[in-house]
C-alpha cells in the first residue's frame, strides 16, 4: 500500500522512496498523450493505481475533473 507524507517522500509499507516521474507533477498543468495520438491538457489532479485525475477546461470558462486509464496513455509531459 503506497502513502503520501509531507517530506516528499511516498511511504511503501515498512520504507520510504523519494518521489520521482509525473508523481512531482500534482497540480501543476500537464499535456498526455494517448497512444492513438490525441492529446489532453489540464492540471494533474491525483494519480491512481489505474487512473490519472486531470481538471480540464470548459467551453464555458468552467472546468471539470476527467478520469483517464494508464492503459491507454502513451506518454505523460
Amino acid at each position: 500500500m503506497t502513502k503520501k507524507t509531507d517530506n516528499g517522500l511516498i511511504e511503501l509499507g515498512h520504507a520510504q522512496a523519494e518521489k520521482h516521474g509525473y508523481y512531482l507533477k500534482v497540480g501543476q498543468p500537464t499535456t498526455i498523450h494517448f497512444l492513438d495520438g490525441k492529446k489532453i491538457t489540464g492540471i494533474l489532479n491525483a494519480i491512481g493505481p489505474y487512473e490519472v485525475f486531470l481538471q480540464v477546461p470548459t467551453k464555458d470558462d468552467d472546468s471539470m475533473e476527467i478520469t483517464i486509464f494508464k492503459h491507454a496513455i502513451k506518454y505523460i509531459n
